[in-house]
């Protein structure tokens, strides 16, 4: 299967890898021994049911236990829930994460896309309420928005899920990076999923806490139907043990997300202002932890000879080879990848 996602670091052989958007401190500490332990235990099987770590993340996320469903990664949990409504026409405001057109087609169904407006820096307006038409059975919303890392505010997040109960549809809302801004509790919209029984938020440990190996996610719903109905489109025992230990103990990591939040603002607003120097011809405002820009045409393919992997975002419908995205990388990461740049821009 072609390799349509950032962090494709076994066919491109580099130094720093700036395709995928996982936090710049790195997994934590504890995470990494609880991961170990669950390696070590690995001669037994993981618990089908995810018990202690479901009880974790009822207490972070201030749900009860029974709404959460965890999976092998966000992605896993995104074509359980096609598989479970089989969707006949499910929409989305395009440019979005690939896999929400992947699962729908997946199960059968018809995507239909809203194609955002590059003036107006791909951001979603009021213009998706009407587009949510009874037929429309799924629809996928992602804040902030991937690759734009744009951000959508609660009042329309609200009137959509409001238009979504109205025509029978499920929202399916994408919040895996909000996490990432410190805003997270004013644009969450997870204290509204008993209101909204149709609402379905998904979440993942991989961006977070830097554990994208690991494979770890899960959907919060209060639609017990619903989730019973996910959880019957997958496997027993999807969640390993070394996955479902490092979530427990990244529930306990709040210093280290506050700590990721300082580091994420700052650094991000040093690759803008070094971004907007003649390095590229227009940045697109972000409050998550990547950027996304226009630039040249095989701006990839230069860094690659750098030893630099970005994200080319060519293949997301709606978008060209003149869009990039990149992650907010450490500070000595992110210098390294301005002075790259610079030089083969001066050698150019």
């Amino acid at each position: 299967m072609e390799q349509l996602h950032g962090g494709d670091i076994y066919r491109n052989k580099v130094e720093y890898d700036f395709s995928v958007n996982i936090n710049p401190l790195g997994m934590p500490k504890r995470c990494m021994e609880a991961a170990k332990k669950g390696a070590e235990l690995s001669v037994h099987y993981p618990d089908c049911q995810c018990e202690e770590l479901c009880g974790k993340l009822a207490q972070k996320e201030e749900v009860p236990a029974d709404w959460i469903v965890p999976g092998n990664g966000a992605a896993e949990l995104l074509y359980a829930l096609c598989y479970a409504i089989r969707p006949k026409k499910g929409l989305i405001p395009v440019p979005a994460f690939l896999e929400y057109e992947r699962a729908l087609l997946a199960a059968g169904g018809i995507p239909e896309f809203l194609y955002l407006k590059e003036e107006e820096d791909f951001r979603l307006g009021h213009e998706i309420l009407e587009k949510i038409q009874k037929d429309t059975d799924i629809l996928f919303v992602c804040n902030p928005g991937n690759p734009t890392g744009t951000v959508i505010e609660r009042e329309l997040l609200y009137s959509i899920a409001e238009r979504c109960r109205q025509t029978e549809t499920v929202l399916c809302l994408d919040e895996c990076f909000l996490p990432f801004l410190r805003r997270e509790k004013e644009l969450t919209m997870k204290h509204y999923l008993k209101e909204f029984p149709n609402l379905v938020i998904c979440r993942a440990f991989t961006k977070l806490y830097a554990m994208p190996g690991l494979r770890l996610g899960y959907l919060m719903t209060s639609n017990r139907e619903l989730s019973g109905r996910v959880k019957g489109c997958m496997q027993p025992w999807s969640v390993s043990l070394p996955a479902q230990l490092a979530g427990c103990a990244a529930c306990e990591e709040e210093d280290y997300v506050k700590r990721a939040r300082e580091i994420i603002e700052i650094e991000r607003d040093y690759l803008v202002r070094e971004l907007s120097c003649q390095l590229t011809d227009k940045i697109y405002p972000s409050e998550a932890n990547y950027i996304f820009f226009k630039a040249g045409i095989g701006l990839k393919e230069v860094l690659l000879k750098q030893g630099i992997l970005i994200r080319s975002c060519e293949n997301y419908r709606n978008l060209s080879e003149e869009f990039y995205r990149i992650a907010v990388r450490p500070h000595e990461e992110n210098r390294e990848l301005i002075c790259r740049w610079r030089a083969c821009s001066m050698r150019v």
